[in-house]
């Protein structure tokens, strides 16, 4: 069967949930499908600039086409724009032109879609970018979505609900990514499977995060330094519980900084890490906090715990909270109340780590692998193919 898997950037350097699921998923499903990836010239998601070189190249050893984006991403007109359709009356035309804004804006690629009677389906990830729709949308009964939903605004849109109901079968991270879509949309008759995901954590011991002077104790966030990931709000509490614990362990924050840090001499960024690193650090937390309200599936809490590590995330996000029920190898706040409380239970109860860590571990070993993603997706295959009509 060939495939062709749709996403907006893709690539060595490239870190972002979906782009990282794809690139799982496009690996382990080659060992048994024909694979190919349709994608941008961009490496940014804010601007989605064109830095790629367009046309054909190969990643893991698969043929991967980019397409140059026909406009960048203007911040300024994209939220105003976003304000008026998540808070304001609208018409289509808004939403469509919030598609269009949002981006990346790549008409040649929904064209190419639409031309290629070659590929049997198309995964298209991440219903709100212009190519995840547009894409889907071109593809028409060989589309196959894989939403990457998060309780965030955009799922309300109207435009979204008509994708969700077209579209011949989806691919879910989570149970809780399910049941959004099928309330957003209502009645949904396409198949579709939760395939979970992947993860590439190994165990790398104490020596690569030993040019970090990683003090015996602190706590980790590892991802994009953003509003949007909820860590303006973990400044906030993370500041509140140093001024009545002045002996608590320090934050490390790991990843690409798009917010500005508080100057707190407990509170420090490593920026750009290796895997290696990553791994290390993961294994010498007390806690891994995860403070995002928007998360369809998070690689770092899988790592953290497929390293050993409990969890502290946001209830705000249902997908978290329910990892963390389903595991028991996390903890999980509402309020600055609950943080203070969970995170202090967590650091000082060395016994509640370990059990935690240790339950986290063995759900993620019986749950989540990119063998069995890839089984899921191909059960589902199999199933459209059944159910296909006769020529």
């Amino acid at each position: 069967m060939k495939l062709a898997i749709v996403i907006h950037r893709y690539g060595e350097g490239i870190a972002g949930g979906s782009e990282a699921h794809a690139r799982g998923l496009a690996q382990e499903l080659s060992k048994t499908q024909e694979v190919e990836i349709l994608t941008t010239t961009a490496r940014d998601y804010l601007s989605w600039k064109n830095e790629f070189e367009p046309g054909e190249s190969r990643v893991d050893g698969i043929k991967v086409t980019r397409y140059a984006v026909a406009k960048g991403r203007d911040l300024g007109r994209f939220a105003a724009l976003s304000d008026h359709v998540f808070n304001e009356d609208h018409g289509r035309e808004d939403e469509e032109r919030w598609i269009v804004e949002n981006g990346p804006f790549c008409p040649d690629l929904a064209n190419v879609i639409r031309s290629r009677t070659d590929v049997d389906y198309f995964l298209c990830y991440s219903y709100r970018y212009f190519t995840g729709i547009k894409g889907a949308l071109a593809a028409g009964d060989r589309a196959i979505l894989v939403p990457t939903a998060e309780e965030d605004p955009a799922i309300r849109l109207e435009v979204f609900a008509e994708l969700f109901r077209s579209v011949r079968g989806f691919l879910y991270l989570t149970p809780e990514e399910k049941e959004l879509i099928e309330k957003t949309a209502g009645a949904i008759t396409a198949p579709s499977r939760v395939i979970g995901s992947g993860f590439n954590a190994e165990r790398a011991g104490a020596d690569p995060r030993t040019r970090f002077e990683t003090p015996p104790s602190y706590v980790l966030y590892a991802g994009r330094i953003d509003r949007n990931k909820g860590v303006d709000t973990l400044f906030r509490y993370f500041l509140w519980l140093l001024a009545e614990w002045p002996d608590g362990p320090p934050l490390l924050l790991v990843g690409h900084q798009v917010l500005d840090i508080p100057a707190h001499p407990k509170i420090r960024h490593l920026g750009y890490v290796s895997e290696e690193e990553k791994s290390s650090l993961l294994e010498g937390a007390a806690v891994v906090v995860m403070p995002s309200r928007y998360e369809s599936l998070s690689m770092i809490v899988l790592e953290a715990w497929a390293l050993g590590r409990p969890v502290l995330a946001n209830a705000a996000c249902a997908v978290l909270e329910g990892q963390c029920r389903r595991s028991q190898g996390g903890l999980y706040y509402r309020d600055y109340a609950e943080f203070r409380l969970m995170l202090r239970l967590l650091v000082e109860d060395s016994a509640l780590q370990a059990a935690l860590g240790a339950q986290g571990e063995g759900y993620v070993k019986a749950n989540y692998s990119w063998a069995r993603a890839a089984a899921q997706t191909s059960d589902l295959l199999r199933e459209l193919e059944s159910s296909a009509p006769s020529a």
